[in-house]
């Protein structure tokens, strides 16, 4: 990628965040740095509250042409070095050098990389227009089939990866958004080229629910907001930052821009729904930093938090819904909750509520009923549709006087309240049904999550 244009000439900031930030409500950032790769100069770390410079990540003179930061899966910190042609790799908690994961050569221009959840990374090529996809664990490689130019020209580093198993390439030159779908191997156009006015596409950033997609068009000066998988615009956050580039999420309000604003160049903190400029978090400058391209947040080894245990994490996964009893059935919208943290961390006012779908249930008896779903569209979790039948786990007083009367002579709605699950074949996901004795019912679901759901790529609560 040729660095030309005015000012400092055509630099870019793309932030991406390996953990969920909300420095501005944490009451110890001490565990969190903020990498930012200056393309003439180094990765330069900040402290991730105050922006502070506190060191280079490398001044062996490995680095050159900085572009990409991003943790991976492996434990390591990976940097695209574009003008050497290299991924290097760093200890995520020392910084410390660790080795050259590949040499791809200058010619090729790799500007941005992308992790999925089966092991490998992809990495794009600015000067080829090309995708090259790695495994971790062997580093052997393989060249994907081209896009070609009329669909796809000079992908940039705001590459990233979608929980629905696409990797989401801004075409820089081509001036337009391309999904790779990482089953078929085939290319789509997700956002057409120049559609609403968008020039030079950089940064990429999915919303927290994966069901929005941030744009930014550094020649355009515009921060579009579209609906994924669709591709159709859904707002026009910001037309006010100069050569917008970099976007990432700061907390769920929040974003960072890599741009030009009132407040001056840098990244600046912008409010995600109306782009108002906050404050500007790192100044260009700031620490020798010049023509930065990237940003990453990572947690440093003095964080004194126990890590959790991976052998106990798993997928689970809960919604919540509401409805009425009409006869013996309760039709229900509904929804889960994102932003929440773990123990002292949890700030309710970072939670909020998306609608996931709708529930029914149709009470075959006391013991017995018919569970449905339906989480399809754009107002929805996207889960799918399915169904099947659940039974009650215990039997109490309410469900034996059900029973000698059956649903129709009860009193009251009192029987259906407890714990039901879809029987041995389920065992390890459930539902626990409560209600006030009127017919109003509330439902937590405890399920899982879809075999390829993952943590959208720039930011995760």
């Amino acid at each position: 990628m040729s660095n030309t244009g005015n000012g400092l000439g055509r630099w870019a900031v793309l932030i991406s965040l390996f953990l969920f930030l909300s420095c501005a409500q944490a009451q110890d950032c001490k565990g969190v740095r903020v990498l930012v790769s200056g393309y003439y100069s180094n990765v330069h770390v900040y402290d991730a509250c105050t922006g502070q410079f506190l060191r280079n990540l490398d001044d062996s003179g490995r680095i050159q042409g900085a572009q990409a930061v991003k943790a991976g899966p492996d434990g390591k910190l990976w940097v695209v070095s574009e003008g050497a042609g290299t991924i290097l790799r760093y200890d995520l908690k020392t910084l410390a050098f660790s080795d050259t994961f590949a040499s791809v050569g200058a010619p090729f221009g790799v500007t941005g990389l992308a992790f999925t959840n089966d092991g490998d990374v992809y990495l794009g090529s600015y000067s080829t227009s090309a995708l090259r996809r790695y495994s971790i664990a062997t580093g052997a490689s393989e060249n994907m089939p081209l896009a070609g130019l009329s669909l796809l020209k000079g992908p940039d580093n705001g590459l990233i990866y979608a929980p629905q198993g696409e990797l989401l390439i801004p075409g820089y030159d081509s001036n337009n958004v391309v999904g790779f779908n990482l089953a078929t191997r085939s290319y789509r156009q997700l956002v057409a080229p120049r559609a609403d006015g968008l020039r030079a596409t950089r940064g990429l950033l999915l919303s927290l629910d994966a069901t929005k997609l941030y744009v930014t068009g550094e020649r355009s000066n515009q921060i579009l907001r579209y609906n994924y998988p669709s591709g159709t615009l859904d707002k026009v956050i910001s037309t006010s930052i100069n050569t917008p580039t970099g976007i990432a999420w700061f907390d769920p309000t929040t974003l960072l821009v890599a741009g030009s604003g009132s407040m001056g160049s840098g990244v600046l903190k912008i409010d995600a729904e109306t782009g108002e400029e906050k404050s500007l978090f790192i100044r260009v400058g700031a620490g020798g930093l010049s023509g930065p391209t990237y940003i990453a947040v990572v947690l440093s080894g003095l964080d004194p938090d126990p890590q959790p245990n991976a052998r106990v994490l798993g997928s689970q996964y809960w919604v919540t819904a509401l409805g009425r009893l009409s006869g013996t059935t309760v039709d229900m919208e509904a929804h889960t909750a994102v932003g929440g943290s773990f123990g002292e961390d949890f700030d309710p006012s970072f939670v909020t509520k998306p609608r996931w779908g709708s529930i029914s249930l149709n009470f075959l008896s006391c013991t017995e009923a018919e569970m449905r779903w339906t989480s399809t569209g754009e107002d929805s979790g996207n889960f799918g549709s399915g169904g099947y039948r659940i039974q009650r786990n215990l039997s109490n007083p309410q469900v034996a006087a059900c029973q000698r009367t059956g649903i129709a002579g009860t009193p009251d709605s009192s029987w259906l309240q407890g714990a039901w699950y879809g029987g041995p074949s389920r065992d390890g996901e459930g539902f626990v049904l409560d209600t006030d004795g009127n017919g109003l019912v509330f439902l937590t679901w405890f399920t899982y999550r879809p075999f390829q759901q993952q943590l959208p790529d720039g930011g995760s609560p």
